[in-house]
């Protein structure tokens, strides 16, 4: 990663395959959540939500401290769950902290020893508990991966996470303000993770219902090319105001399919 280039999506994702296991998977979701195709073969976009198993998760976030380590300036924060999914990383953290002069840990459990400009934030409340987060704010560049756990697995390398990665840096801003205001006690939902969410699943919603329609135009063309005078040009106008219909709908259901963002957006 070039250090005074802008970081792009193409440059991060080869990094992210240097650390990839061939056996790791992502999924595209669709509206509901539910892993739909994969998502590495048809290429990754950032601010969108994936499925990500355990191995993926780690190659994504290993590319972030990468970047972090080439700039060898800046703030990284990473919340792990449990200290101990820490251990096997902790000679990266070392350096990491090392090299940037500030970095921080935050998880649940035995919280180990600081070590030089490492430090480590025991997490008591719950809203942090499921997620995994590295945040990376440089001179250069930022970016930041940000998942929950979807799963109840107990095995890290069995666990599925539900995210995305970002270089945006406002949105990287808002992200730390939420895990800031959480350890403070002012505040409990990760309130733009929410908001995100429910954006995402509303545009896959909107996808869905879209592509509903247009095979459903699609259709009756062909059935108006086909069928002669059973079908003619006043039954195919009925069924295209049918969907037209069904489209305008979908507008008095969008308030509600984004209503997560509403507490952020009135903020």
């Amino acid at each position: 990663m070039l250090k005074n280039k802008p970081l792009s999506n193409e440059v991060f994702l080869r990094h992210v395959r240097d650390y990839l296991p061939t056996d790791a998977s992502v999924w595209n979701t669709d509206e509901k959540g539910k892993p739909a195709s994969c998502a590495l073969s048809s290429g990754m976009a950032e601010n969108h939500f994936y499925l990500f198993d355990a191995d993926a998760m780690l190659a994504a976030s290993h590319a972030i401290e990468e970047l972090a380590l080439e700039e060898a300036k800046g703030f990284l924060l990473a919340t792990m769950q449990e200290f101990r999914n820490f251990e096997p990383h902790r000679e990266r953290y070392w350096q990491l902290a090392a090299t940037l002069g500030e970095a921080r840990v935050i998880a649940r459990g035995r919280r180990p020893p600081r070590h030089g400009h490492l430090k480590f934030i025991t997490l008591d409340q719950k809203s942090l508990a499921s997620f995994w987060t590295v945040l990376y704010q440089g001179h250069h560049h930022q970016a930041m991966l940000v998942c929950r756990q979807v799963n109840d697995a107990r095995p890290f390398e069995q666990k599925r996470f539900d995210g995305f990665y970002t270089f945006n840096p406002g949105l990287i801003a808002r992200v730390r303000g939420d895990i800031e205001d959480i350890l403070a006690g002012r505040a409990s939902p990760m309130r733009e993770f929410e908001r995100l969410h429910a954006i995402d699943r509303a545009a896959k919603w909107l996808g869905a219902e879209f592509a509903r329609e247009h095979k459903a135009v699609e259709e009756a063309l062909r059935k108006l090319q086909v069928s002669g005078h059973r079908y003619e040009a006043r039954h195919f106008a009925a069924d295209l105001e049918k969907s037209l219909n069904r489209l305008r709908h979908l507008t008095d259901q969008l308030p509600g399919l984004v209503g997560a963002s509403a507490p952020r957006l009135a903020a």
